[in-house]
């Protein structure tokens, strides 16, 4: 845990700011997951990869990128990861009687239980991750200039690498969507993990590869309809032969 707090603080001081607009710096807390202990103890390792919050879990008045500008400046990187680890275990929210509460409107968090339940594993077992770090305004930082983007692409690269290095995952489920996302996908196993390997792809649809050591798969966001949910069922059988071969 300490290496991983560690390189997270690395890979932040690393940020640009120059970058950015900090007149018109409307981006989230940076997202930070770390594995339950739940995680470490099953015996199928999953990392399922979003896009970006878009709000949830890192909308808690502790954001902007200036804030991570004045953290660095003070030497006190650390105690913003700190902060959102912490607040990364509060995504899946407990009872009373301390069980993960599956109900939910999110589609994306629909599948993430989803799979938990059908693959017989527990909902703090499968490591939650997502694409970019962070998003500007609960959107898509993709919608700002192209500088900005591309530190923000950049960075969110270095911390799914490390994430991937620390956890070793089985399994990792990009259902992030495909536009403007393989080439991120593509870009991050070719610089980290000395590329990838093909084993069925589908176009726009499915795309199943393995790096990593993992078994990589790629399909739409889960509230993509027309079509989309037979991948998403795809996914899951896939990962259950794997797991039974």
């Amino acid at each position: 845990m300490d290496a991983l707090v560690n390189d997270y603080a690395r890979i932040l001081r690393e940020l640009k700011i120059s970058s950015f607009n900090l007149e018109e710096d409307k981006y989230s807390g940076v997202f930070l997951p770390v594995p339950f202990y739940d995680y470490w103890s099953s015996n199928l390792k999953i990392m399922l990869v979003g896009r970006e919050t878009a709000g949830w879990n890192t909308n808690n008045n502790k954001n902007k990128i200036n804030r991570v500008a004045d953290f660095v400046e003070k030497d006190k990187v650390c105690e913003l990861v700190c902060e959102a680890t912490e607040r990364y275990k509060k995504h899946l929210p407990v009872s009373k009687g301390g069980k993960v509460i599956t109900k939910t409107r999110s589609r994306f968090k629909q599948y993430f239980f989803r799979l938990a339940k059908e693959l017989e594993v527990d909902p703090k077992s499968i490591v939650y991750a997502n694409v970019f770090a962070w998003d500007y305004n609960k959107k898509s930082p993709r919608t700002r200039p192209k500088n900005e983007v591309e530190e923000i692409t950049s960075i969110s690269k270095e911390f799914l690498a490390i994430q991937i290095k620390h956890f070793q995952p089985d399994v990792v489920v990009f259902a992030a969507g495909f536009v403007g996302i393989d080439p991120i996908i593509k870009q991050l196993f070719n610089e980290k993990f000395g590329g990838y390997r093909n084993k069925e792809v589908i176009s726009g649809k499915f795309w199943e590869f393995e790096a990593g050591n993992a078994t990589c798969f790629r399909i739409a966001h889960p509230r993509a309809t027309h079509g989309h949910g037979e991948f998403r069922d795809k996914v899951i059988q896939r990962i259950k032969s794997r797991a039974a071969g």
